[in-house]
């Protein structure tokens, strides 16, 4: 499956959609919630009837391509991408529409898909994170599914690197955000099925940087995170990643109903300073996520609870 591009580098939808231009900047009518006069969001690139209810969200766009793969019906499945980096796929799993989008990574890109995608579905929405992670639990290898049952955020506090910062705390740890228990619990049972021996229950801290604020050594930068993992132990945190409480907390601070829930392979175990094959990866992702598709379809929601409108794609698929 792959994109097109046009003449100006801009991208198309796949061959066998109808082809038509993301959003352009000159096109945007709404500075507040910038969108173009078809009602295409800027950033995600997709419009009312092309994101569903229910939406699994991955960083990498490779791993949003496996898991589509195992979609009801790949071929008819619709796919658009964005120049902004976003890759969304919509099709059928179960005989009930889903979404795969791949966001890239950070707390910006995770706050962009939550906002955009509310302001152009209505009813509920379900989300699961199946994204990538480094453990710092020793008892946590590699290879691990860690199901988060909370998340702290970890922020460089920019204030503390001034010269009269009176020896403030160089990095800010939030206290915890929680799933939503039900989605949480369903997408347990599911991917004990089928990896049983890979699934780990842990406590999430999601940082703002790759580097400095998961306690990385670069020579090149005064970061001063020295304590910094010593502080997450102590908190009793397990994994480190860049999404999953902005997740959590924007599902939270919505005014309408987000059901979410994360879960990451452990790619690197920091402490042992050893990371995951690709082969492994590859198979985790491919079982994984059709766990994790399996969860978001055992959930049930009512006919006033999901998108029903005849602009809807995968109305035209079943």
């Amino acid at each position: 499956i792959n994109a097109e591009y046009g003449e100006d580098n801009r991208c198309v939808r796949s061959p066998w959609r109808m082809e038509k231009e993301v959003t352009r900047v000159e096109d945007i009518v709404d500075t507040n919630i910038p969108k173009d006069p078809d009602g295409r969001m800027y950033h995600i690139a997709a419009k009312e009837g092309e994101v569903s209810n229910r939406i699994l969200t991955v960083g990498d766009p490779r791993r949003a391509e496996i898991i589509a793969s195992s979609l009801d019906n790949p071929q008819q499945t619709f796919k658009l991408v964005s120049k902004r980096g976003f890759t969304i796929y919509t099709g059928m799993k179960n005989g009930v529409p889903v979404s795969i989008i791949a966001t890239g990574m950070g707390l910006a890109m995770m706050d962009f898909l939550l906002r955009e995608c509310s302001a152009i579905t209505n009813g509920t929405l379900l989300i699961i994170r199946y994204g990538t992670c480094g453990s710092i639990n020793s008892k946590i290898g590699v290879g691990s599914l860690a199901l988060a049952k909370q998340s702290v955020l970890v922020t460089r506090n920019v204030d503390a690197f001034l010269s009269d910062s009176n020896n403030m705390e160089k990095y800010n740890i939030s206290k915890p955000i929680y799933p939503d228990f039900e989605l949480q619990n369903v997408l347990r049972d599911k991917v004990k099925k089928v990896l049983p021996d890979r699934l780990v229950e842990t406590i999430n801290a999601t940082a703002d940087s790759f580097y400095c604020s998961q306690g990385r050594n670069d020579p090149n930068f005064n970061d001063d995170n020295s304590n910094l993992i010593d502080r997450l132990l102590e908190l009793h945190v397990d994994t480190l990643e860049m999404e999953t409480f902005s997740l959590f907390h924007l599902a939270n601070s919505s005014k309408r109903k987000i059901k979410v829930a994360a879960l990451t392979i452990v790619l690197a175990q920091r402490l042992k300073n050893d990371f995951l094959k690709h082969e492994e990866i590859d198979h985790l992702e491919r079982v994984g996520g059709e766990a994790v598709l399996n969860a978001l379809t055992e959930i049930k929601l009512t006919p006033e609870e999901v998108m029903n409108k005849p602009e809807c794609i995968w109305l035209k698929m079943k």
